[in-house]
């Protein structure tokens, strides 16, 4: 009774009941004063403007953790997200991403309306509903946000949609706040048969069944398609449900008597954890190409920039999957590879490739893992230029299992500021992080991995294949100089 009493109270002083007061909250004009009640039903704990909503409940926990001054994705981005910065840095504030600003993007737009949501490069990039159109039509934009873990909530996503289309006020509450009690997460959109490339190669695994409670992890390897050099500068692949990931390889050239036959998949477990050797030696000299967790890729290369791939050796396909359910499962993969002319290039694209192999995870116990490769050891593993003096790296992900909680990746430099440059949260859909302008790494410098693993059951888990053991792999692209 005391509790209603006080509530009463607060409407009294300080809230309308007309309805045209409350208009602003479910698509009308801004709200006058404190409307913490509407339509005689509390609609949040407090009277919040929206904007105090947003920063409060929305950026504070979900963004402020990379975007405060000082960390390396507030300088790459420009962009500092704590509340004593975020409004005057976001609203009608230019990009630092060009490409952005050549298509008329500022930060938020203040012009309210549709045209101020589509102006506003913010709701660009944390618009997952629109991803198939955000991976699509704005290859350069980078990766949608937050990084390295879910996307906002749908509700979370409302919220400030309506804040900018009501012209995104500092000072009024323009949001109904119940909006946030909409928790449901967008998921990727369904397979799709992709229509082969203008210029470049079609590739396409499956379909093939995967067992209820089991999982499969099977190569296929294809020959060459042409006698010279290619070089990749766009990749689309599309999975169906199940997958854990697909990865593209080629090999080494100490592969030889190794070489696999072409055209014929080739399991690497009976699904039990029981091993097939002969499918596994070739994996010792694979390459990695490209690949993806996410049931859907299109990745551009920057402009300017492609892969090289020799034409030594063909394609080894890599699909995983995993199927919890009590019922069969297909798997089936359709990649595209774009190609285009080396005259048409600023500089070629390397792998970068650093697995940790040596780490053990005692039974019932979380363990952060910790594995630095300075400058000339990413080199050497990675197998890139030689006499490389700089290393430009431009995309970065990770490769876990199911025991992990934090995979972060820092810029070493044997100083008390190393910055963290990834981190991801989810082993299933690890984040890819496009790096524009590059990150330029100097030969005092290096890459450190720290990885928390919550290792649950009753036995040490090591490096393994299975979604039961785990993995401690940074992928990515670079270039040299």
């Amino acid at each position: 009774m005391k509790k209603k009493l006080i509530i009463l109270v607060l409407f009294i002083l300080g809230c309308s009941t007309d309805p045209e007061d409350c208009a602003g909250v479910f698509g009308g004009t801004a709200i006058k004063d404190c409307n913490g009640v509407c339509d005689g039903e509390a609609v949040y704990d407090e009277c919040k403007e929206t904007w105090e909503l947003i920063q409060n409940d929305i950026f504070t926990p979900q963004c402020v953790s990379c975007h405060k001054s000082g960390t390396y994705f507030a300088q790459l981005s420009g962009l500092v997200l704590t509340a004593d910065s975020a409004y005057l840095q976001l609203i009608d504030v230019p990009n630092t991403n060009i490409y952005a600003n050549n298509e008329g993007y500022v930060r938020v737009s203040s012009s309210g309306g549709i045209f101020g949501l589509n102006s506003s490069f913010l709701w660009e990039k944390i618009n997952a509903l629109n991803e198939d159109h955000f991976h699509s039509d704005h290859p350069y934009y980078g990766e949608i946000m937050p990084l390295g873990a879910y996307y906002l909530t749908n509700g979370q996503l409302a919220i400030i949609e309506k804040w900018i289309k009501e012209g995104a006020p500092e000072h009024s509450v323009v949001a109904n706040p119940n909006l946030l009690s909409d928790t449901t997460i967008y998921s990727s959109p369904e397979f799709v048969v992709l229509e082969p490339p203008e210029s470049g190669y079609q590739y396409h695994l499956g379909p093939f069944n995967i067992l209820p409670q089991r999982e499969r992890e099977i190569l296929y390897y294809v020959l060459p398609q042409s006698t010279e050099d290619i070089f990749i500068e766009r990749v689309q692949i599309s999975m169906r449900p199940g997958s854990h990931h697909f990865i593209i390889y080629t090999f080494t050239d100490e592969i030889s008597i190794y070489l696999p036959e072409p055209e014929i998949i080739r399991d690497l477990h009976d699904g039990f954890g029981n091993y097939k050797m002969n499918n596994l030696l070739p994996m010792l000299f694979h390459k990695f190409i490209t690949g993806t967790q996410w049931p859907a890729l299109d990745y551009h290369f920057p402009e300017g920039i492609a892969l090289r791939v020799p034409p030594n050796f063909g394609f080894d396909l890599n699909a995983h999957y995993i199927n919890y359910t009590d019922e069969p499962i297909i798997g089936e993969v359709f990649m595209n590879i774009h190609t285009t002319q080396e005259s048409n290039l600023d500089h070629v694209a390397e792998i970068l490739f650093l697995n940790n192999v040596t780490f053990s995870l005692p039974p019932g116990e979380v363990t952060t893992v910790e594995q630095t490769y300075l400058f000339d050891e990413i080199i050497e593993y990675s197998n890139l230029s030689t006499n490389a003096e700089k290393l430009h790296i431009f995309q970065l992900f990770s490769h876990s299992h199911k025991h992990l909680i934090q995979f972060d990746i820092v810029l070493f430099d044997n100083s008390d500021n190393n910055e963290l440059i990834y981190t991801a949260r989810d082993w299933e859909h690890p984040p890819i992080l496009e790096i524009n302008p590059p990150l330029t790494l100097l030969p005092n410098q290096g890459l450190k991995m720290v990885v928390t693993y919550d290792n649950w059951t009753d036995d040490s888990l090591k490096f393994g294949l299975l979604s039961e053991d785990e993995m401690m792999i940074i992928f990515g692209y670079v270039y040299t100089e």
